[in-house]
């Protein structure tokens, strides 16, 4: 009997980003040294949209669904724009800054999200955690 190698149903709505979170991160201090232009900040403090525990600072750079629906393509632009400041990237690491490379999406029990083996060692040689998180809840 072969074993059952259906392929599931892929995520949706997926977007891609490096986020920057800090107790006291100054945003612009990370786009000066990025020397890149984030899709969104927050200050450090209390968000009255977040949760009252998160009071780090954040900084983001997104690629959604406004720019392209495809997940390779929203991987192509967060790794082209941050590739060249990978060692920026990890110096901020070494000073107890959080930095990921965060995948999001809707999902269904059996979605899947494919990386190429190419897409694999580009977010390898960026040195920084991926963070892969589905949503189930309804769209």
């Amino acid at each position: 009997m072969k074993p059952d190698c259906r392929q599931g149903a892929s995520w949706v709505l997926t977007d891609v980003s490096l986020v920057v979170k800090g107790h006291d991160l100054d945003p612009d201090t990370v786009t000066s040294k990025l020397d890149l232009q984030p899709t969104g900040t927050r200050s450090p403090g209390h968000s009255r949209w977040g949760s009252p525990a998160d009071i780090n600072g954040e900084w983001r750079l997104r690629c959604d669904e406004r720019s392209t629906r495809r997940f390779s393509e929203q991987l192509e632009t967060i790794l082209t724009a941050v590739e060249p400041h990978s060692k920026d990237l990890i110096e901020l690491l070494a000073n107890d800054i959080s930095v990921t490379l965060t995948i999001r999406g809707y999902v269904d029990n059996d979605s899947q999200i494919i990386l190429t083996p190419e897409e694999i060692r580009r977010v390898a040689r960026l040195g920084i955690p991926v963070v892969f998180a589905p949503s189930t809840s309804e769209r």
